[in-house]
């Protein structure tokens, strides 16, 4: 049974780096997602509204957070576990479909950051491509540096940097598979009801 928490206004919810195994949903209040934008270094803040989940992508897959989550004002959420979010997300489609618009969402906008950022490097594209993959790996945001060097070998399989993007996957999977083995150990992962 998902357990409502209530926040105040200021309070941080969950910090960028922690282990992921609760998803939110939004009941009353307002939230933001403060994470760092790859192209300008600057903090995007993406606001939450009541209805609205977050944590999903991190939690479902036993990532590290991507983001800090903050309470805007005095705030309550629902705290699901993921087989708790699993159950609810069978039993109601909507749930999934608005799952997939907000993941499409950020896949569009990871690839026109990276397109940019390609675009606007006086290098070869692959050189680019590779740099970008690179960053994301010394940021520890091992999902964005998968889905990079995966798109370097598909596209530049003989690029110049074809050997070390293949041996930057691999590291990235076993910090992935790492990140998920951690998350299956037990209870006692992570803080609860911090801004309680």
């Amino acid at each position: 049974m998902p357990k409502p928490f209530q926040f105040n206004s200021g309070s941080l919810i969950y910090a960028q780096g922690e282990e992921a195994d609760r998803i939110f949903i939004l009941q009353t209040g307002k939230a933001s997602l403060v994470y760092r934008d790859i192209e300008t270094g600057h903090d995007v803040r993406d606001q939450v509204l009541p209805g609205e989940f977050f944590g999903v992508k991190s939690a479902l897959g036993r990532f590290p957070r991507e983001e800090n989550a903050i309470a805007l004002t005095d705030s309550t959420m629902l705290a699901f576990t993921v087989p708790e979010f699993e159950t609810l997300a069978l039993s109601n489609t909507s749930i999934i479909l608005k799952m997939l618009k907000v993941f499409s969402t950020q896949m569009r906008r990871i690839h026109t950051q990276v397109s940019r950022l390609v675009e606007s490097m006086e290098v070869r594209p692959d050189e680019g491509l590779y740099a970008i993959g690179e960053r994301y790996l010394k940021l520890k945001r091992y999902s964005h540096a998968k889905y990079v060097f995966s798109r370097y070998l598909k596209y530049y399989p003989r690029g110049s940097n074809a050997a070390m993007a293949a041996k930057n996957l691999e590291v990235v999977e076993v910090a992935l598979a790492l990140a998920l083995s951690d998350g299956d150990q037990g209870p006692g992962r992570g803080r609860k009801n911090r801004g309680a």
